[in-house]
């Protein structure tokens, strides 16, 4: 699933749209939605997996979210020990039983 967010403004409609994939695993954004996105050639997107989907945002928005460097990779470093410590019971069982 490919999703495009405005991040300035919401879509006044929500479209469903299939777009094909190349053999090189290029895709299109057909140029009606470009439009009423404002996306411009040669403008950078960032490309998100959030779970079974797919995620295009603009770059720029991107780095407004992230503030500074320094804060995005704080907030990512947070969330990623976040993960570990959920699975840490889970750790200890696995290795008290292996004991």
């Amino acid at each position: 699933m490919i999703i495009l967010i405005d991040m300035n403004r919401m879509p006044a409609k929500e479209r469903i749209r299939t777009v094909n994939i190349s053999e090189r695993g290029q895709l299109v954004v057909p140029e009606d939605i470009r439009k009423d996105l404002g996306i411009k050639g040669e403008e950078t997107l960032v490309l998100i997996e959030k779970g079974d989907e797919i995620v295009l945002k603009r770059e720029s928005d991107v780095l407004k979210m992230m503030g500074s460097e320094d804060a995005f990779w704080k907030t990512l470093s947070e969330k990623i020990m976040e993960r570990a410590w959920e699975k840490e019971d889970e750790i200890w069982d696995s290795i008290s039983k292996a004991s």
